[in-house]
């Protein structure tokens, strides 16, 4: 009987080790899922980061509109470091100019906005050639995080709404 103890305690045997290989391959293959798509979470934490910021930008134009007296008369907002930002008649940033808005928004407003708002943005473009391209359909910019589809941040300059996709 001593010799069938010893004879036990030398090792694992080739089914335990089996066993032992299965499970470990079971588990590896339950959560490499959730380690390959980290580029993915990243760049969306980047949209909601940088979305977030806008939308804390334009509520401090719309805020600075309001401490101004908060009517059509008033065409402009100007930021801390003498930024000027135009606004429209409800008072959402609209564009870069100290004139006011007309009620429409251009590609090119909307970067301007996208610069001007931001410290220390990412950069925005009309084509893919930086980070975010911006598209236009009046009042909505779009900024679209070029590097993955379906990453996006929607400004609608008539209410000042921002919408952050970012799944």
């Amino acid at each position: 009987m001593h010799k069938e103890n010893a004879r036990r305690q030398k090792g694992f045997t080739i089914v335990e080790l089996v066993v032992v290989i299965v499970i470990l391959g079971i588990l590896a293959a339950t959560a490499l899922p959730r380690f390959v798509d980290l580029q993915g979470q990243a760049h969306s934490a980047s949209v909601q980061g940088v979305g977030a910021s806008y939308m804390s930008a334009v509520n401090l134009v719309h805020t600075g509109w309001l401490a101004s007296g908060g009517t059509a008369a008033v065409n402009s907002v100007t930021l801390e470091g003498s930024t000027t930002i135009g606004v429209n008649d409800s008072g959402w940033p609209e564009n870069d100019q100290a004139a006011g808005g007309d009620g429409t928004i251009t590609a090119a407003e909307c970067q301007a906005l996208w610069e001007d708002m931001l410290i220390s943005a990412p950069t925005v473009a009309t084509d893919t050639s930086e980070d975010y391209q911006v598209t236009v359909a009046t009042p909505t910019c779009t900024y679209t995080l070029n590097a993955t589809t379906g990453r996006s941040i929607a400004y609608n300059s008539s209410t000042g709404a921002v919408t952050i996709t970012a799944p």
